[in-house]
C-alpha cells in the first residue's frame, strides 16, 4: 500500500535520520511511521499519541499492513514514553512552539540521548528557536512547507552549540542563508497579516495599544527589509 504524505509531513519525513530508528509523538493517524517504514527510510518506528481515538487508528493502519514488527504503537505523554536513546530521530509536528519546548523539558534524560529533532511548530517558531539555541541545540536543517493554502516551518536541531540574531529567530536562519524560494511569499502572507493587525488597532489610544503598535510597526519595518533583500 503506498501511503501519500501531505506536503507538510513530506518535508517532516525529509529530515529524519536514514536508516535508525524514528519516533513520532503524537502520530495522529500514524501515516508518518508507515511512510517511513514503506519507502525503507528506517527500520523501525515507534508511534505515540496521547489521545486514545487517534491512536487506535494508528494501531489499525499498521495492523492492516502487517508492520507490528516494525512499528511499534504506544499511548502517552510526550516523549516520557520514550527510554533514552531508543529512538534515534524524534518528529515533533503540529503543536505550539511552546508545546514543544515543554516536551522536550520534561523528559530531560530522552532529550539528551536523542540524536535529531524535527520540529514542526504550528506557532512560536521563533520562540523555539531561541530556546533551542540557548538550551543546547544547533538548527542543522529548516523547510518551508505549503500545505491547502497555509505555510509550514519546519526544524531540525541537533545537540551542539549555535547563535543566531533575534531576525534569524524570526524568519529561520537556514531559510534566509539559502534564501528558501517560498520564504518571500511566506513572509510576504504573515507582512499582510501584521498590517491589519495594525489598522485594527489605529483607533485604540490606550497606553497598551500604543506600545503594541509600536512592536507591530518596527516587526514590519523588520520584515520589509528582510523581504526586499529576498
Amino acid at each position: 500500500m503506498k501511503i501519500k504524505l501531505s506536503d507538510r509531513l513530506s518535508a517532516v519525513a525529509e529530515m529524519v535520520i536514514c536508516g535508525e530508528t524514528v519516533a513520532d509523538i503524537g502520530t495522529d493517524h500514524g501515516y508518518l511511521p508507515v511512510y517511513l517504514i514503506v519507502e525503507g527510510m528506517a527500520p523501525s518506528v515507534i508511534a505515540t499519541d496521547r489521545a486514545k481515538a487517534p491512536l487506535a487508528a494508528a494501531r489499525q493502519l499498521v495492523e492492516l499492513l502487517s508492520l507490528n514488527k516494525k512499528i511499534d504503537v504506544r499511548l502517552g505523554e510526550g516523549i516520557s514514553v520514550l527510554l533514552p536513546g531508543e529512538a534515534h530521530t524524534v518528529c515533533l509536528a503540529g503543536m505550539g512552539g511552546m508545546t514543544i519546548r515543554d516536551i522536550l523539558q520534561a523528559s530531560p534524560n530522552v532529550t539528551e540521548a536523542t540524536k535529531r529533532f524535527v520540529l514542526q511548530p504550528q506557532r512560536n517558531a521563533a520562540a523555539l528557536r531561541l530556546w533551542l539555541v540557548e538550551n543546547g541545540f544547533a538548527i542543522v536543517q529548516e523547510d518551508l512547507a505549503l500545505d491547502d493554502g497555509f505555510y509550514y516551518e519546519i526544524i531540525a536541531v541537533e545537540h551542539g552549540s549555535m547563535q543566531i540574531t533575534e531576525e534569524e529567530a524570526e524568519f529561520g536562519p537556514i531559510l534566509l542563508k539559502h534564501k528558501h524560494p517560498m520564504l518571500k511569499d511566506f513572509l510576504s502572507l504573515k507582512h499582510a497579516d501584521l498590517t491589519r493587525l495594525l489598522e485594527g488597532l489605529e483607533k485604540q489610544k490606550s497606553a497598551e495599544a500604543i506600545k503594541r503598535k509600536e512592536k507591530l510597526v518596527a516587526k514590519i519595518a523588520k520584515m520589509e527589509k528582510v523581504i526586499q533583500c529576498l
